[in-house]
């Protein structure tokens, strides 16, 4: 008999397939914590079989950082080898269990921050389980793994962007965003064109970025249509959660052959 092994791998619950979901679901897909030096923090959640069979759960932390172009992609690496790691904070039990059918276990947690803390740190609390099933051929081990981030960041966090690097490409614009702060920026970024007078073109939204300090993404901004002849101001407004918002204006012409040029920009 050939043993085989799928391995599903799944962070947020919104994007568990329907075999993962018949086995496990948790409650909170991410846990986010203000915290200050010295702090010890205890929490719980619980976790979910909604499968109708026992299953044997693993519990274990890695940490992982978000990789270019931060769109949303995630690195996972062992605990205690990222710059921002919180492994050596948090405990959590039990580490490993059994669920009956339709059951449930609740995970507890504790967060002891060290006397100071002057950036975000981050990991993930996986929840893996292996159950074999049989076919008429083969030996099946169905291995589902499930994901509770941590976003652990000083209550006194710096979140600071810049939007820079303007670039004219076909029919839009590219703008960077640069995270100039201390903790992971995950900016909700929309758009709209002004001509000359007031009047609003267009308006968008742009895709959701993950940029980790230090680190700068792209946001393409489309024109919707071809633009006439004249002076136009494209604004970008980034939204950083929690009333933190920077806005960028930029000014656009456009000559009688149709060829634009970013005239200026300011904040």
């Amino acid at each position: 008999m050939i043993l085989r092994t799928i391995f599903l791998f799944f962070v947020a619950v919104g994007m568990l397939s329907a075999e993962a979901q018949a086995q496990l679901f948790l409650e909170q897909a991410k846990i986010s914590l203000d915290v200050s030096g010295g702090d010890h923090t205890n929490g719980s959640f619980l976790v979910h079989n909604t499968s109708a069979k026992s299953i044997n759960v693993r519990v274990y932390w890695e940490d992982f950082e978000y990789k270019a172009p931060y769109d949303g992609t995630k690195l996972f690496l062992a605990g205690g080898t990222t710059p921002g790691s919180a492994s050596q904070w948090i405990t959590f039990s039990p580490q490993t269990f059994t669920m009956p059918a339709f059951g449930q276990q609740r995970i507890d947690y504790t967060v002891s921050v060290p006397s100071q803390i002057e950036e975000g740190h981050y990991g993930v609390l996986f929840f893996e389980s292996a159950n074999a099933g049989t076919s008429s051929q083969d030996n099946v081990s169905l291995i589902t793994r499930l994901g509770c981030l941590f976003f652990i960041e000083p209550s006194n966090k710096s979140k600071k962007a810049v939007l820079q690097d303007i670039k004219l490409k076909k029919d839009g614009v590219t703008v960077s965003f640069a995270n100039q702060g201390n903790v992971i920026l995950i900016p909700d970024t929309t758009y709209y064109m002004m001509q000359e007078g007031g009047l609003v073109l267009n308006r968008g939204g742009c895709k959701k970025l993950y940029v980790p300090p230090g680190a700068a993404g792209t946001l393409d901004i489309p024109f919707k249509k071809e633009l006439d002849p004249g002076h136009y101001t494209l604004v970008v407004n980034s939204d950083l959660q929690d009333g933190d918002v920077i806005v960028k204006e930029i000014g656009l012409a456009v000559d009688a052959a149709g060829q634009i040029t970013i005239e200026n920009s300011q904040d």
